[in-house]
């Protein structure tokens, strides 16, 4: 690439019929400034590529970031999700467990105070049965006693 001092150092043979070195010199000195002008105008655009560049590979990496946290986040809620579901049907059935024992021991409790019952209820016929005999007794003895 000519460089804008290649242009300003450069010297062209003179001939009799040539230009007019003053006309060329002010003429390449137009070219160099405006040469000068759109490399400084390249460099800073391509300056600018290299800063948007980068910016883009930040977003991207950033993109990128966000997308494996929200892949996390929803992993994470699937996970909770799947815990508090066995969890839950855990304590369901502890609880149906717990009604169970519950339900049994209320039955056996029942069936206890059942038999009780009937065991009082025949302590008393027998009570009955042996206090009727005495009464019948005493009066047979009233009686004999007459």
């Amino acid at each position: 690439m000519i460089m804008p001092v290649d242009i300003q150092n450069k010297d062209f043979s003179k001939k009799i019929k040539g230009y007019d070195c003053n006309e060329v010199d002010d003429f390449l000195d137009e070219i160099i400034k405006d040469y000068s002008s759109l490399l400084k105008e390249n460099q800073a655009l391509k300056n600018r590529i290299s800063m948007l560049n980068k910016t883009v590979e930040s977003y991207k990496s950033l993109e990128e970031s966000l997308t494996k946290s929200v892949d996390m986040a929803k992993q994470t809620a699937s996970d909770i999700k799947d815990n508090a579901k066995s969890e839950a049907q855990m304590i369901i059935n502890n609880a149906k467990l717990d009604a169970s024992r519950l339900a049994k021991q209320i039955d056996d409790e029942h069936i206890k105070r059942h038999n009780e019952m009937l065991r009082i209820k025949s302590e008393t016929e027998t009570y009955k049965t042996r206090f009727k005999a005495l009464c019948r007794d005493m009066i047979k003895m009233l009686d004999d006693a007459e």
